[in-house]
C-alpha cells in the first residue's frame, strides 16, 4: 500500500530543505570569499577571528531558518491545512443516502455542515469551498430531479413553470444550502377584470404573456413557479439583497402593461419579495415575500383606480 504524506508534512519538508540549502549554500560562499575579517574586539589572530566569525554567522544562519521555517509551518497550517481539514470533514458528513434507517433531519444537519463552515480566506481555498458548495447544490438539485415525481407532478400544465410541489421540494432539498436567497411573491392586478369584461380566454392569455417572459429568464440561479390562479414566484440564488431587487425592477419594467391600450383599465403585476443569507428559513422568507406582495397589490390597485 502506497504511503500517504499530507499537504502540511510534505510542505514542511520542502521548506527545511530549501532552508538546509540556503544555510549550506551561504556558509560556502562566506568561506570561501571572506578574507581579511575584522571583529570590533577581536582577539588579534585572524584564524581565530575568522573561526569566531563562522560560529557566529553559522549560528544565525541556523537560528534565521528555524524561525522561517515555524513562522511558514504555523501560516501554513493556519490558512492552508486547517481549513482544508474542515472542508474535507463537511464533504464526509454529508448524506444522501435512501437505507431505511435514513433520517432526513440527520442528513440536511450533514449537508448544512459545509454551509456552515463560512470559510472567507480570500484566496484558493475559499475558491475550492465555494465551487463545492455550488457542487452541493447542483447535486441537490439533480437529486430532487431523479427521485421524486415526473415532469408533469412538478410542472403547471398551462405555463410550463415549476409548480407548487417543486417549490416545497426545493425549499426542504435544496434552498437552505444556498448563502443567498431572493424570493419574490407576485401576483396580477386586475386579471379578475379581464375574466369578467372579456372572457376567460382573454386572462389565460395574459397568464401565458407572464408565463412566457419567466421562462426567458429562467436559469440555474433564477427559478420561476406558477403556485395557483395568478400567483407567481420568482426565487433568485446568490445574488445579493440590491441585484435582486434591480434584476426584478428591470424584469417587471419590460414585462409592463399587460392588456391592450384600448381596454379602458390596466392590468399589471404587483410583486414583493424578502431576503436571506446565512442559515435560511426558506418558509419565513416566503412568508415575508407574500405580505410584501400584498401591501404592494393594495396600492398598485389603489392607483389603478385613481387613474381610471
Amino acid at each position: 500500500m502506497k504511503k500517504s504524506r499530507s499537504i502540511h508534512s510534505k510542505t514542511r519538508c520542502l521548506m527545511i530543505i530549501a532552508f538546509s540549502i540556503m544555510v549550506v549554500f551561504s556558509v560556502v560562499i562566506s568561506y570561501i570569499f571572506y578574507s581579511n575579517p575584522t571583529l570590533q574586539g577581536g582577539s588579534g589572530d585572524p584564524q581565530l577571528d575568522r573561526k569566531i566569525f563562522f560560529m557566529v554567522f553559522i549560528g544565525a544562519e541556523v537560528i534565521a531558518a528555524v524561525l522561517l521555517a515555524f513562522v511558514g509551518t504555523v501560516f501554513i497550517d493556519a490558512f492552508i491545512t486547517k481549513p482544508i481539514k474542515r472542508l474535507t470533514k463537511a464533504i464526509e458528513s454529508i448524506e444522501y443516502g435512501k437505507a431505511e434507517d435514513y433520517d432526513e433531519r440527520d442528513s440536511k444537519q450533514s449537508r448544512l455542515a459545509l454551509k456552515n463552515l463560512g470559510i472567507d480566506s480570500g484566496d484558493e481555498v475559499e475558491e475550492l469551498y465555494h465551487a463545492i458548495q455550488k457542487f452541493q447544490v447542483d447535486t441537490s438539485e439533480y437529486l430532487l430531479d431523479i427521485r421524486k415525481g415526473s415532469w408533469e407532478e412538478e410542472h403547471d400544465a398551462m405555463t410550463m413553470l415549476d409548480n407548487k410541489d417543486k417549490f416545497d421540494k426545493r425549499a426542504v432539498d435544496v434552498y437552505p444550502f444556498v448563502n443567498k436567497l431572493y424570493i419574490a411573491s407576485m401576483n396580477i392586478v386586475n386579471l379578475h377584470v379581464v375574466n369578467e369584461r372579456l372572457g376567460a380566454e382573454a386572462g389565460d392569455s395574459i397568464l401565458t404573456k407572464v408565463a412566457r417572459e419567466m421562462r426567458r429568464i429562467s436559469s440555474d440561479k433564477v427559478h420561476t413557479y406558477r403556485i395557483v390562479d395568478d400567483h407567481f414566484l420568482m426565487v433568485l440564488i446568490e445574488f445579493s439583497e440590491n441585484d435582486a431587487i434591480d434584476f426584478i425592477n428591470r424584469w417587471v419594467k419590460r414585462v409592463g402593461r399587460l392588456n391592450r391600450e384600448s381596454d379602458n383599465f390596466e392590468v399589471r403585476l404587483a410583486w414583493g419579495g424578502a431576503y436571506g443569507e446565512g442559515e435560511l428559513d426558506v418558509e419565513d422568507i416566503y412568508k415575508h415575500a407574500d405580505t410584501e406582495m400584498y401591501i404592494n397589490e393594495i396600492t398598485l390597485k389603489k392607483q389603478l383606480e385613481v387613474k381610471y
